[in-house]
């Protein structure tokens, strides 16, 4: 059973890289679960994009839209799959293999973590 997903996704967010838009780093932080895990297979993972703090909602949530895509444009296409898009927190649920991992490490610009989407029990 999972996690309330605001829970779920709250925890994610506190839990990773505190990123503006266009701040790069050396390269998004991997969980090593999603490394090895890609190595034999596809694995479901959350991806946590590079956006911008704003007070306002609608502009928070154009720009988490305009950075999905920009992901999913940039991801080839038989390698990854969309699980889920969030509207107002700066995630995507993907699964991917190890070629989708590839290119996801190279979008310093927008991709600030890759994470495995575990399945957690309730408190």
């Amino acid at each position: 059973m999972r996690v309330g997903v605001a829970a779920l996704l709250v925890t994610e967010i506190l839990s990773g890289p505190a990123l503006a838009a266009g701040t790069s780093q050396a390269g998004p932080l991997i969980d090593p679960e999603v490394r090895a895990l890609v190595r034999a297979g596809r694995a479901r993972v959350l991806v946590t994009l590079q956006v911008a703090e704003t007070g306002d909602q609608a502009q928070r949530a154009d720009a988490i839209v305009r950075a999905q895509d920009a992901v999913l444009a940039r991801l080839p296409q038989p390698h990854a799959s969309v699980v889920r898009r969030y509207a107002s927190v700066p995630l995507l649920a993907l699964e991917i293999d190890a070629t989708a991992l590839q290119a996801l490490e190279t979008m310093t610009d927008v991709v600030a973590s890759v994470k495995l989407d575990r399945a957690m029990k309730p408190q």
